[in-house]
């Protein structure tokens, strides 16, 4: 936890703490700064015009870990992540919690767009904070976390604003597939709103994909028809399969992309989602290979069964340079997508 020296440094909580308990001051289970705290804090920034940069940590899809593993390892989770992030700040800012499995991270040391850059790629590389493993009651939990940033004074000037444009920056990450940060800047994400950016429902989804589906036309057209609603809901760019003879064909383009083999060993249940494409390199060099060159970081395979010609492995790909963590809808997406063409050849 923070200690009343080190709070005290900063003018808020030095006149905080003559009226308000250490304790009070702390969440009790990350041991970061408590959400009332925290947001006074930021607002006290704001009126001394003091420049920092904030941000919003949202832990990716972090319910299941609570549903598969019980509350208590979801909290002893969030227990150790709390102290990993109050060392990655150290003496540089404050962090806090939000709320649930949301984190907030103040930081003082600069907001130049690229220091900043550098920083949170921090977060994200050697184990630090994000994309590592944590062990709680025996099980051990890879976890992800998707942020949004901003700075003051230079992307807004009071309260409201900032947050909206972390916010923003929050969601924009959560549409590139989580797993990443995004530091907002208004040329690139002024003109965005979160409506948009949020994922329309599975059903949305999977109605336009039976009514694209089924209009009339050749396997491939079908397939690039139907891949619309999976592309503009899910955030997906490309949709490619591997046919009978292991080529590799993307889709949209048309373009065959060459022999690269098969993966339908590597699959349970008919999937295969790494969310990293050097898993799958031992596996098949070629396809990932291919895939790399493209500038995808990862994708969704789902095999499609009884077929000799034509797909026999849908493959979908995020947006290039995302190392995507895979959702539920998007997995579904994949099956009914394989549903729908496997009825339509029978």
């Amino acid at each position: 936890m923070y200690s009343a020296e080190y709070l005290s440094t900063y003018p808020y909580f030095q006149n905080t703490l003559e009226s308000v308990p250490l304790s009070a001051v702390h969440d009790s289970l990350t041991g970061l700064i408590s959400r009332k705290y925290i947001l006074e804090f930021i607002r006290d920034l704001i009126e001394r015009l003091v420049p920092f940069t904030l941000g919003i940590i949202d832990l990716d899809n972090f319910k299941t870990v609570n549903d598969h593993y019980g509350h208590a390892t979801g909290d002893g989770v969030l227990a150790q992540l709390g102290q990993a992030l109050r060392d990655c700040v150290g003496r540089d800012g404050l962090a806090g919690r939000f709320g649930g499995d949301e984190l907030l991270l103040v930081y003082f040391k600069s907001n130049d767009y690229n220091h900043i850059h550098d920083y949170y790629a921090s977060l994200f590389s050697g184990g630090s904070l994000l994309r590592r493993s944590y062990t709680v009651n025996g099980h051990r939990l890879f976890i992800t976390g998707t942020v949004g940033c901003a700075a003051c004074p230079e992307d807004a000037r009071d309260f409201d604003t900032l947050f909206a444009k972390v916010d923003k920056a929050l969601y924009r990450g959560k549409s590139k597939g989580r797993n990443c940060f995004i530091i907002y800047v208004e040329g690139k994400h002024g003109h965005l709103e979160i409506p948009k950016l949020a994922k329309r429902s599975l059903y949305d989804t999977l109605r336009e994909m039976d009514e694209a589906f089924d209009q009339d036309g050749e396997t491939e057209e079908k397939l690039r028809w139907a891949f619309v609603p999976i592309r503009e809901n899910l955030r997906m760019s490309t949709l490619m399969y591997l046919d009978g003879a292991g080529a590799l064909r993307d889709v949209i383009s048309g373009q065959d992309l060459g022999v690269t083999g098969h993966v339908d060993y590597l699959m349970e249940n008919g999937l295969y989602a790494p969310y990293n494409l050097s898993e799958c390199y031992d596996a098949n060099r070629g396809l990932a290979m291919a895939l790399v060159k493209a500038g995808y970081e990862s994708a969704l395979f789902f095999r499609l069964e009884g077929k000799e010609k034509g797909p026999r492995c849908l493959i979908l790909c995020p947006e290039p340079h995302t190392m995507h963590i895979w959702q539920d809808e998007e997995r579904c997406a994949a099956f009914f997508l394989a549903r729908l063409l496997n009825d339509a050849e029978k």
